[in-house]
């Protein structure tokens, strides 16, 4: 049996032909002109999947360079101006060397005024900022890091308050690596290698035990506050008592009485058996000099009659390294602590032998940073604690000795730094070669291969004109050739 096609199923089948030879034309043109093989998932589902998984790695992997790209600047802008503090505790430590072997105070002036300009340059470089965040505030980069004041007694350090955080900032680089960026000031400026506690003047203290802690320096205040004359010789104290200046207790000092006169109404007294001065009885504020510059005031109006011997003394007084703000009595221990009412910090000193009234000097080395070096090194310049010149040049030596410190911790933060970046570097190679194999894979991906749509396209071109030509043969037909 001979079965023919109805005329209206070989017009859909020429329909359909038709319309999916131009579809595809079209398509491999549309590929042609643009250079892209897939414009929606239909033109290849399973390489449409492929691109976006390719597509969102390669977004992540530029996200990481950009990172380590931000974190390379901030890092490098940090080492150039560590590098520029190490200059500047260079030239400091060649300003104390010059300090030591000067015997002009006019010079050492003229150096104090240049360590005062480098000590300004570091403080600025305390303040730097990146990406308007400050360099050295650690994990709280948005705040100023330091604020300074000059010390609030005579004869201490440079006041430096730190608002910044102790931990320092990291930048994250994808998922597993991080890196060090914003550090923390106190770190960067500081020296935690703390010394023994130095002491240097005329009154007899001594370092006590136990740890101190405050920093920089400080002056000691050896005050005289009382003197009391022991036994029967009706000696009291001077109306200028607090001119005395020997501290000490009883049988520390001793007065030489001799009653010339035999009722007390004149004579010689002598303190420690230096020079006699003559006394009567109507002096209300006779000063006795002994050996050494000691001193006490004496009122001789009620002596004892007839009095020849020596005389205890006992001559209180008070510590103080805040300026006078609060003070403790002498007890003439091996261990007295002496509180910094301002900063709470605190000194141990021994006060067995205790003897003489005035300012006393403590260094705590290898307590202050950076800045308050400097500016201690300008205060030894200038001498401002009136040192003779042996102590100022072991002042200005511990100067320096302290500057290499600091600068020996700058150029250790300066090579952790370095290291980072040398760290960075390796990473921002690996991820940008990760980077343009992607891109390789999604070129291969996406891009048209031109003379392969071309030849697909010229194939689709010959079965649409096949299907042309097949339907107008069709359509030309009579009915009696269709019936044959």
């Amino acid at each position: 049996m001979n079965y023919r096609s109805p005329s209206f199923a070989l017009g859909a089948q020429s329909i359909r032909y038709t319309g999916k030879y131009n579809a595809s034309i079209l398509k491999y043109q549309k590929q042609i002109s643009s250079g892209q093989r897939l414009h929606r998932p239909s033109d290849d589902p399973v390489a449409f999947r492929q691109v976006n998984s390719l597509t969102v790695r390669l977004n992540e992997l530029r996200t990481e360079e950009f990172s380590i790209q931000d974190a390379e600047n901030k890092l490098n802008t940090s080492v150039s101006q560590l590098q520029e503090s190490n200059n500047l505790l260079t030239s400091a430590k060649l300003l104390a060397q010059q300090g030591i072997s000067s015997l002009s105070q006019s010079e050492r002036n003229a150096l104090a005024v240049e360590a005062e300009s480098l000590l300004q340059s570091l403080q600025d470089i305390s303040k730097t900022k990146s990406a308007g965040a400050y360099l050295y505030g650690g994990t709280r980069s948005d705040v100023l890091p330091f604020e300074f004041s000059n010390p609030a007694a005579e004869g201490g350090t440079l006041g430096v308050e730190y608002f910044g955080s102790s931990q320092h900032s990291r930048a994250f680089i994808g998922e597993a690596v991080s890196v060090e960026t914003f550090y923390a000031g106190d770190v960067v400026f500081g020296d935690s290698q703390r010394g023994d506690t130095i002491h240097f003047g005329d009154s007899g203290a001594k370092v006590g035990s136990g740890t101190d802690n405050i920093i920089g320096r400080a002056t000691l205040q050896v005050k005289h506050t009382a003197t009391t004359f022991l036994g029967g010789s009706g000696i009291t104290a001077g109306t200028s008592t607090d001119s005395d200046n020997i501290i000490g207790a009883a049988g520390k000092y001793r007065l030489t009485v001799n009653d010339t006169s035999g009722d007390g109404s004149a004579g010689t007294i002598s303190l420690d058996g230096g020079s006699e001065f003559a006394y009567t009885s109507g002096d209300t504020d006779l000063e006795i000099i002994g050996p050494n510059g000691a001193r006490v005031s004496v009122d001789t109006t009620a002596i004892t009659a007839g009095f020849n011997g020596t005389i205890d003394i006992v001559a209180d007084g008070t510590l103080s390294v805040d300026g006078g703000e609060t003070t403790i009595p002498i007890d003439f221990t091996g261990n007295q602590t002496v509180t910094d009412s301002t900063t709470g910090r605190f000194v141990h000193i021994d006060t067995t032998d205790v003897s003489r009234s005035g300012d006393d000097y403590l260094d705590f080395p290898g307590t202050s940073d950076a800045f308050q070096v400097l500016y201690e090194l300008t205060q030894d310049l200038r001498n401002t604690r009136d040192l003779d010149s042996s102590e100022l040049s072991d002042s200005l030596d511990r100067r320096l000795g302290e500057l290499e410190n600091v600068a020996d911790h700058v150029l250790d933060v300066m090579g952790q730094q370095s290291a980072s970046l040398q760290t960075l570097q390796q990473l921002e190679f690996r991820v940008q070669d990760f980077q343009l194999q992607t891109e390789t894979q999604l070129s291969n991906l996406q891009s048209t291969d031109i003379a392969e749509a071309v030849l697909r396209m010229q194939n689709d071109q010959s079965l649409l004109e096949y299907t042309y030509a097949i339907t107008a043969d069709i359509s030309s037909r009579g009915l009696i050739d269709f019936l044959r």
